[in-house]
């Protein structure tokens, strides 16, 4: 089972974030009110809370799922403020991508599957939180399932 020692701490930094930016990725994607933000923000929460069984990386997702819930985690994730919500997207987008590459890079391919997978189940269910899924939403699912190289939700 991978950990975070078989991690640099910029790859640990960028694996233990994807959580938190692929919850901001999908807020700024959507088009939402007060309500509908506190929906989603309930669907994130509940998938770092319970992450579910994800094989052999069950371990490495309970320490993502962990780190995720500092302090320091939710500052770093708050840099992605911006008044241009495509810039927001790209920015977070960008910042997906050492995760992914740090996943594959030192985990076996199966484990960097369900870690992905995990991730997407995420921003899935942040999209579908509220009354609708976008167009918009659909898509940005659809980039981050491909940032990490698993396949997007039907």
């Amino acid at each position: 089972m991978a950990d975070k020692s078989d991690f640099t701490d910029a790859e640990w930094k960028a694996v233990a974030e994807a959580p938190l930016l692929v919850t901001v990725t999908m807020f700024a994607a959507g088009q939402h009110g007060p309500i509908s933000m506190i929906k989603e923000s309930a669907a994130s929460a509940k998938l770092l809370a319970a992450p579910g069984d994800r094989g052999s990386a069950s371990g490495l997702i309970n320490l993502m799922a962990a780190e995720s819930k500092t302090k320091e985690a939710r500052h770093d994730a708050e840099h992605h403020k911006g008044g241009d919500l495509a810039a927001v997207i790209a920015a977070c987008l960008a910042d997906l991508e050492p995760a992914a590459a740090a996943l594959k890079a030192h985990l076996p391919a199966d484990e960097a599957q369900a870690v992905g997978g995990w991730l997407v189940d995420i921003a899935d269910a942040v999209a579908g939180a509220s009354k609708g899924v976008s167009d918009g939403e659909k898509e940005t699912v659809a980039r981050i399932a491909t940032i990490f190289g698993v396949a997007a939700p039907a």
